[in-house]
């Protein structure tokens, strides 16, 4: 018995649908496998980003789910070109991993999810109905929150392929997966370790494509748009997790290493253009199928007739190379996919020093852009949005400042001596202390001779500065954290 029906979330706006198979009999299986998504990918022009994707991931030698491609065919009616890919479920694992009807698979779907205690705890759900038992997860959530040393971290988690992730999604500035959007990922315990091991599905929104869902995750309209130069520490600017700041930036060498390593063994033009020129010249006959529409003007595979909108052959074949394409019917925006590749790996090679492809280092390196279908990206899709409530507060509200105090005590809520009263009852680190005999309180006597800043700043390991105020937005394992100058910063002690 198959299982088969639609699947996808966006794609179902769109007029081809994403279908979901699933072959019940267990002792039944395809290349392998029983669950397979298929998937139109219909707001990427160049239907290769979850192919190329899944493909870099397999070369980075991480476990990975599948891409390629299919025809499909339901009922003997042709519905089209799709990409085919597997799922990390139960059957899954039991074919890469050996373990069957596993408990500890949890998959991290919508958005927010980022690996603590409070929101993931029962924000990603078990994928095997029969668990009710969260105790493993929840100890797992809670040592990633509490975690102040890689070393236990790694106890738990598979750091180096966690790694080999964070520097995957700087490469193709994916916002649709953990690091920035905090979804789209499966989390498994492989039991022959003991670690836990994260792992990507959903693959068709990176390299160029809906980056401005950068602004989104930030929680505002960044004034520097230039996300395709960004430096790591950069595209990690909100990324102030406590798994994060211990387990990726407090190893740098670590993290400097891998990403050396994957520029020169996977996200590198020397290997990618010509394995994308492969693969477009292999679909393009399938693609130019299924842009041409029959007699009746319609497209092959189209149920939703309310938005049967498609890129055009031109852009896809654009799309692929260096131009950028700006469609206001699909609402995407995408740099060219040779593009995006070619300036990320001109930034990581020029901010790391690396020594890289002279050819394609060339400033004076030539690529086609095409004209006649370029489109510029809609830098402004976020202005006017309402961050305000969706966060409660106004991230780009100026920081209110802290009270000018006559007195150390006033810090603490107590008021200054009258004049006259001069009379030291005690001394600590607010300074000396009288007492009022008419209102029966202790009053403040040395003066408040100006805010002294911390020797060390404790945020600035992490990448942000301390603060000036003391509006305290958040609080995390690392510390309190405030808002100014549209970006983080630290509480200083001062503040307390």
């Amino acid at each position: 018995m198959v299982h088969f029906d639609i699947g996808g979330s966006s794609a179902r706006n769109y007029g081809r649908k994403a279908f979901n198979i699933k072959i019940k009999d267990k002792n039944k299986d395809l290349y392998g496998r029983s669950q397979f998504r298929l998937r139109t990918d219909p707001r990427d022009p160049t239907f290769l980003r979850s192919k190329l994707c899944c493909d870099m991931i397999n070369r980075m030698g991480l476990y990975s789910i599948s891409a390629n491609f299919a025809i499909l065919y339901v009922n003997d009616e042709y519905f089209g070109f799709y990409v085919i890919m597997d799922a990390p479920k139960l059957s899954w694992i039991e074919q890469v991993f050996g373990e069957k009807d596993t408990t500890s698979l949890y998959k991290c779907r919508t958005g927010g999810l980022y690996l603590t205690e409070q929101v993931c705890a029962y924000g990603c759900e078990n994928e095997n109905d029969d668990v009710t038992d969260r105790t493993e997860w929840i100890d797992f959530l809670r040592i990633l929150d509490n975690a102040k040393t890689i070393d236990e971290i790694e106890k738990v988690l598979d750091i180096e392929s966690f790694t080999y992730l964070a520097v995957f999604d700087y490469l193709i500035g994916t916002t649709d997966n953990y690091f920035i959007g905090g979804h789209n990922y499966s989390m498994y315990k492989n039991k022959e370790t003991g670690k836990w091991i994260m792992i990507y599905y959903d693959l068709d929104a990176n390299i160029g494509l809906d980056i401005l869902m950068f602004d989104y995750y930030n929680f505002r309209a960044i004034d520097n748009k230039d996300f395709i130069h960004y430096t790591v520490k950069e595209w990690f600017r909100n990324s102030h997790r406590n798994l994060i700041n211990v387990g990726i930036f407090g190893n740098l060498p670590r993290l400097e290493k891998t990403l050396a390593d994957v520029i020169n063994d996977t996200f590198n033009p020397a290997i990618l253009f010509p394995y994308i020129d492969e693969l477009k010249e292999f679909i393009r006959p399938y693609i130019v199928h299924d842009k041409t529409p029959d007699e009746n003007g319609v497209h092959s595979g189209v149920l939703n007739f309310l938005n049967p909108v498609d890129y055009s052959l031109e852009q896809w074949d654009a799309n692929i190379e260096f131009t950028t394409i700006s469609d206001p019917d699909i609402e995407c925006d995408s740099y060219g996919l040779k593009y995006w590749i070619l300036e990320r790996y001109r930034t990581v090679c020029n901010n790391y020093n690396l020594e890289c492809d002279p050819v394609y280092m060339d400033e004076n390196y030539q690529y086609p852009i095409d004209k006649n279908v370029e489109g510029e990206i809609n830098f402004n899709r976020w202005d006017g949005f309402d961050f305000v409530k969706l966060l409660g507060f106004d991230p780009t509200a100026p920081a209110q400042q802290p009270e000018e105090y006559q007195c150390m005590s006033e810090k603490i809520g107590y008021s200054c001596c009258k004049e006259g009263n001069t009379n030291i009852y005690e001394s600590d680190e607010n300074g000396d202390w009288g007492y009022d005999f008419d209102t029966k309180e202790w009053c403040g006597i040395t003066p408040y001779d100006g805010r002294i800043d911390d020797e060390i700043c404790w945020s600035e390991p992490l990448g942000y500065s301390c603060c000036k105020g003391c509006v305290i937005y958040k609080t995390d394992n690392n510390g309190k954290w405030g808002y100014e100058d549209n970006t983080w910063c630290g509480i200083q002690s001062y503040c307390s």
